[in-house]
């Protein structure tokens, strides 16, 4: 499309994409086009509209060839469009990626003409800075909407019975009652791309894993596994979390807070 129209300006998870910074195969459908007032025209199929200031109508960036609005503004127009959950996987890859910092991201939160600021600053604000991947990232931001108080990522633990070895695991709470409940979100890449196998093998890939949640489980309390589709319909990960009694916080860190 870039090549048809050199001069159109792709901005939103459009933009993310070209930048990286789109995890979600669930926001590939639409292409989003960022136009002034005199272009501007109605969405129709695929194609989705969006006003941008004059004044940066030509501060766009060129990715790949394709001409982009810039990192900041496209985090900034995810962060306060999409809900919580996708608004924080996208500021969080772009920290991921050491493309921007926190501080950058939220003065241009601030800077940027556009409505829904405040959903975007909460979105950038509580982005954890250690995620691997967009759905671990998805999977945070789920469990703060939904209350809970918010884990550590990446938690490194060391096997009691090597105490040479360390892993490390995707969401940890460490609880005022002096449990330790881990959540892991399980990756089916891992069994299924011949890439990540362990020495090649599919096998020896499976005995690794078993033997790594045993070592975990020795350590925890709670071993809580999840897939990202229960994650994506929440009530499961929720449940599962409430069984595994991971705390609550007050109010304040609830949904749209």
């Amino acid at each position: 499309m870039a090549a048809l129209h050199p001069d159109w300006i792709f901005g939103d998870m459009t933009a993310a994409a070209m930048h990286g910074i789109n995890d979600s195969i669930r926001y590939l459908d639409e292409i989003h086009l960022m136009t002034d007032r005199r272009r501007h025209s109605r969405d129709h199929g695929r194609l989705r509209y969006h006003l941008l200031p004059d004044d940066e109508l030509h501060g766009y960036q060129v990715v790949d060839g394709v001409r982009t609005t810039p990192i900041g503004r496209t985090v900034f127009d995810c962060a306060r469009r999409l809900d919580f959950p996708d608004g924080l996987s996208v500021a969080e890859a772009a920290l991921r990626q050491g493309l921007m910092t926190r501080e950058r991201m939220m003065d241009l939160c601030r800077e940027l003409p556009g409505y829904r600021r405040d959903k975007a600053l909460r979105a950038v604000r509580l982005a954890p800075a250690g995620t691997e991947n967009g759905g671990e990232a998805y999977s945070y931001a789920v469990m703060l909407d939904e209350g809970f108080v918010p884990p550590l990522v990446q938690e490194e633990i060391i096997d009691p019975l090597d105490l040479s070895r360390r892993y490390r695991v995707d969401f940890s709470w460490h609880t005022e009652d002096g449990r330790f409940i881990v959540a892991e979100l399980d990756g089916r890449a891992k069994y299924t791309d011949p890439e990540m196998f362990r020495n090649g093998s599919l096998s020896e890939t499976i005995i690794a894993e078993k033997e790594r949640e045993e070592r975990i489980r020795l350590v925890a309390d709670e071993v809580v596994r999840f897939s990202f589709s229960e994650a994506y319909r929440r009530h499961v990960l929720v449940a599962k979390l409430e069984a595994a009694r991971v705390p609550r916080v007050q109010a304040s860190w609830t949904r749209d807070s």
